[in-house]
């Protein structure tokens, strides 16, 4: 679930936790948007936050949200600790994130889920690491040969090298009208890992099939709850996802999404938006957003309403799964014709049964599990750090178990069989992936965009950032009518040709 640049030579220059523009030379004081932003997630806060960069600091930016800040990044306490609920982990190339906890001073937990790592299949644990790292490679090499090299090198080529491709580009401001266009501009071949399997892509690079049934179904199990049918683009950044040096933010990594907020100086509209209606349709457009305040009666009399000129959907707008209605566009606002899989995190303290892995005794017990079979009825099994990144173990260790379902008791007591605390937090985590994909358009209307379009392609924080920053660009440019380096023709190219990005 994660993407970046490791730091090469051939990373773009955009390290320093503020500079994210080389030259944008449209933004006047005098001229600035009203901008109405939907859902306080990190897609929607860092779009208020490159907005504000973007127009300058009297842009007006509302954010409007139902729930919390941070959407799908939350904690949840269990007895006297907190501990991340949603999404988790990030990639130590995660370019993005790395510079927003930089520039908001956020410290990072660079080992958030230490211990050993066990493969599950039903009956045992067929493969698990060890303390030390050359009886861990030895054993890898023992099981897998030079798969487990190889998939390093394949996802750098393949995957990591593509997202500096983008950083560089979007460094400069280009930007682009649709997913599709924005992957072609990364690396043409991306596009067509959307058009299989993860499991057809890597047996036609010469993986094995045992690498692919346990390693690559393991990891894609614990990331998106789904199996090697998922689609070829969405499975590479799930193995981006088990690569060592991953990390999280100590406080929960909510705090990213709750710092560019106050970053962006965006103004935060507690309340669920019911209805989005074009007010005016002439050039440029004015949008009007209803909502109902978080404090109200829940009666339609107590609807609010506000004027925009640039409206931004920073929040999932998908098949069955949004309830917000657009009125009196001429065209029909059609959400994207796909399924999101309910992820369901339940969180228990107390020991695991250590007799139901057929180990000996918890010593012998991985301290994270991945399932390798569809027919287990959870995908994963962890014992969590609290995000406060305390040193001293707790006495009651707490486990996180994935499932994709609510769990039932039985269940339960299968893998823990006694617990002083139990939570159970379930969501609508991300797309339902099949092996194939059809990308979206991040624009919905003149002036009105979709962020999370971009979750089609592959669903993590980075690329929610990475979704944001583009939209931001689309919307800047259009406001001053200046359409450059929108859809510029960039495939051209390969990340060392242009070394003016």
């Amino acid at each position: 679930m994660v993407l970046g640049c490791r730091g090469e030579p051939e990373c773009p220059e955009e390290t320093s936790a503020v500079q994210y523009y080389d030259h944008l030379p449209y933004a006047n004081d005098d001229e600035v948007p009203r901008v109405g932003i939907i859902g306080a997630g990190i897609g929607g806060t860092s779009a208020a936050f490159f907005l504000q960069q973007l127009f300058g600091g009297k842009v007006k930016i509302d954010i409007f949200e139902k729930q919390h800040v941070g959407g799908r990044l939350a904690a949840v306490k269990v007895g006297e600790e907190e501990f991340n609920a949603g999404g988790t982990i990030i990639h130590p190339a995660n370019l993005y994130m790395l510079n927003f906890t930089e520039m908001l001073g956020l410290k990072r937990d660079t080992n958030p889920e230490a211990g050993r790592l066990g493969l599950y299949d039903g009956n045992e644990i067929v493969f698990s690491t060890s303390a030390y790292s050359p009886i861990t490679l030895a054993k890898l090499f023992w099981r897998y040969g030079m798969d487990i090299y190889n998939i390093r090198s394949w996802v750098q080529e393949n995957i990591l090298n593509c997202m500096t491709r983008l950083y560089k580009f979007q460094a400069t401001g280009h930007a682009f009208s649709t997913v599709e266009d924005l992957l072609n501009a990364m690396c043409p071949h991306l596009v067509q890992y959307g058009k299989t399997s993860i499991k057809e892509l890597l047996k036609k690079d010469g993986f094995s099939d045992r690498f692919i049934e346990e390693f690559v179904m393991g990891a894609l199990r614990v990331n998106y709850g789904q199996t090697t049918s998922v689609h070829g683009l969405v499975g590479s950044v799930s193995m981006a996802g088990v690569e060592p040096g991953l990390w999280n933010v100590v406080g929960g990594n909510q705090k990213v999404p709750q710092g560019l907020l106050g970053k962006s100086g965006a103004n935060l509209i507690r309340g669920k938006v019911t209805s989005v209606s074009l007010s005016s349709d002439g050039s440029p457009p004015v949008y009007q957003i209803d909502y109902l305040p978080q404090k109200s009666s829940k009666n339609g009399d107590d609807l609010e309403s506000k004027e925009y000129d640039i409206v931004i959907l920073a929040t999932p707008f998908y098949k069955a799964l949004s309830d917000i209605s657009f009125v009196d566009f001429q065209t029909s606002i059609d959400p994207v014709d796909n399924d999101f899989h309910l992820t369901v995190a339940t969180f228990m303290q107390g020991l695991p049964n250590a007799s139901y892995f057929n180990v000996d005794s918890l010593d012998d017990l991985p301290s994270t599990i991945l399932t390798t079979k569809e027919n287990i009825f959870f995908n994963s099994l962890t014992k969590m750090k609290p995000v406060n990144d305390k040193s001293k173990p707790s006495e009651k260790p707490v486990y996180r178990m994935f499932t994709n379902h609510v769990p039932n008791v039985d269940e339960l007591k299968q893998l823990v069989p006694e617990w002083s605390d139990l939570r159970v937090v379930n969501w609508m985590a991300y797309p339902e992936y099949s092996s194939t994909v059809n990308l979206p358009s991040f624009t919905l209307h003149d002036q009105m965009y979709h962020i999370n379009a971009i979750e089609m392609a592959a669903s993590a924080m980075e690329m929610s950032v990475v979704g944001a920053k583009n939209v931001a660009l689309l919307a800047y440019y259009r406001y001053f009518g200046h359409y450059d380096k929108i859809d510029e023709m960039l495939s051209g190219e390969t990340a060392t040709d242009r070394s003016d990005l």
